[in-house]
């Protein structure tokens, strides 16, 4: 039987409770939250740099506020959030031979909520101030017990706030700027299974697991990562109405730099005795950091008026997800070296077509379709913390104006996304949490809802 040296172990063990739980979500590419605007996703997305329809063009176009029919308004939208995410195990093995042990995990996509608030405020004829709050990064996965993948993930609950306060500057009847500032607050939470039992096996004698009653997957314990940042970033725009019927809108969001600080409990298994392969191993509680840079993005759009009636509207959003490389934790105890997590993200683009019809002062219908990216690079390194894979959008959506003063935006949106196969093997940052080899069957469903006041 082979073994594992020491500081070989305590890396390994290190890596399965480390912060790659970033590293999925169940509707954009990789962790990333698309879903900022409802009258957005009626249209897939498509108008988000052009179209100047609601306050959500803080997030995606500043220098849209300056086009806003009426500058003096809030709104108010929530998207419920329903992905589905199945795994199937394929003949998943473990590193001391034979295969994993555990069902296969359950809907791992959990129900979730995400909210927005916009609000913009007119200085003069060539000002507009707003402010946005949002959450642009973010997941929720939550998996059965004692599935085959516990080693890998049980629960991720990854949040993000935003704050941004955005200024536009119109130069002329066609040409505004936009400028923002992010502070955002980034807070997670993630847990999995570690096999003491395994642990003690791979590293020990035989006769000392037997005296300690540990043997390998039998003995489970668990590990919770949490930790918590502000940080900074900024967002551009510049929008352009080119010819009476055509509009072009061009967009930036900086990259936010974060430096998550918190701790990390351990739970030992209830059988057996694991207290002294825990202390050998550094898996006590105590204090870890981690670094993480959250992607910039670039939007490129169009809006064309084909009447008075029907608009067509395009967007290509390039994603810089390449600047995650790695994952690196540090933690506090002395014994435990960093832990390092290969992501090697590829970057994506996403790109949305859609179309809006205006039908009367009251009524406003939208549609539209959107292609976005996988940014995992190989079966290898897919998330299990959120599977990531190409997806198509198709949507739809409606504006209901009740007076001048009050609208109603609704929108849905369902996911077409491509099985996710995962071949992870058991060696080097994978060696103690095994081999899972399988296939994710994945879909999502959106409903989403707004209400916009001007004063």
């Amino acid at each position: 039987m082979s073994r594992i040296n020491t500081p070989y172990k305590v890396s390994l063990l290190a890596a399965s409770i480390s912060l790659a739980a970033f590293s999925g979500t169940a509707n954009a590419a990789a962790f990333g939250i698309v879903e900022q605007s409802v009258t957005g996703l009626g249209a897939a997305f498509s108008t988000g740099s052009t179209a100047a329809s609601d306050g959500s063009t803080i997030f995606y176009n500043p220098a849209g506020m300056s086009f806003l029919n009426n500058r003096n308004a809030a709104d108010f939208g929530a998207h419920v959030i329903d992905p589905n995410a199945k795994f199937k195990n394929a003949g998943s093995s473990y590193v001391l031979g034979g295969n994993l042990t555990g069902g296969n995990g359950g809907d791992a996509g959990p129900v979730a909520l995400v909210p927005n608030f916009y609000y913009t405020r007119a200085i003069n004829d060539k000002w507009t101030a707003g402010v946005g709050i949002n959450a642009p990064f973010g997941l929720v996965t939550e998996y059965d017990d004692g599935w085959v993948g516990r080693y890998h993930a049980l629960t991720s609950d990854l949040k993000t706030i935003n704050i941004n306060p955005s200024l536009s500057y119109k130069a002329n009847n066609s040409l505004s700027f936009g400028f923002g500032v992010n502070i955002q607050y980034i807070k997670a939470a993630l847990s999995n299974a570690v096999d003491f039992g395994g642990i003690c096996r791979a590293t020990q004698a035989a006769a000392t697991c037997n005296a300690l009653n540990l043997e390998a997957q039998a003995d489970d314990g668990e590990a919770e990562v949490t930790g918590d940042d502000w940080s900074f970033g900024y967002n551009l725009g510049l929008l352009w109405q080119a010819t009476p019927e055509t509009r072009i809108g061009v967009a930036y969001r900086s990259r936010i730099k974060h430096k998550l600080e918190g701790d990390v409990d351990f739970d030992n298994p209830t059988t057996g005795n694991a207290a002294p392969i825990a202390a050998g191993a550094g898996l006590v509680d105590g204090d870890v950091t981690a670094k993480i840079t959250l992607p910039d993005s670039l939007s490129v759009g169009f809006q064309h008026a084909v009447n008075n009636k029907l608009t067509i509207n395009g967007d290509v959003t390039w994603t810089n997800w390449s600047v995650l490389k790695e994952l690196r934790v540090d933690f506090d105890n002395t014994l435990a070296a960093d832990s390092v997590t290969t992501l090697e993200y590829d970057d994506s683009n996403r790109y949305s077509l859609g179309i809006t019809y205006a039908q009367d002062s009251k009524w406003t219908w939208r549609a539209g379709v959107a292609f976005d990216e996988s940014t995992a690079p190989n079966a290898e390194l897919v998330s299990i913390r959120t599977p990531d894979a190409d997806r198509t959008w198709l949507t739809a959506g409606f504006t209901y104006k009740p007076s001048k003063k009050m609208s109603v935006d609704f929108g849905i949106a369902h996911l077409f996304i491509d099985d996710a196969e995962v071949r992870k093997t058991a060696t080097g940052e994978d060696q103690l949490k095994g081999g899972l080899v399988g296939e994710y069957e994945i879909d999502a469903n959106i409903i989403s809802a707004q209400m916009r006041w001007s004063f």
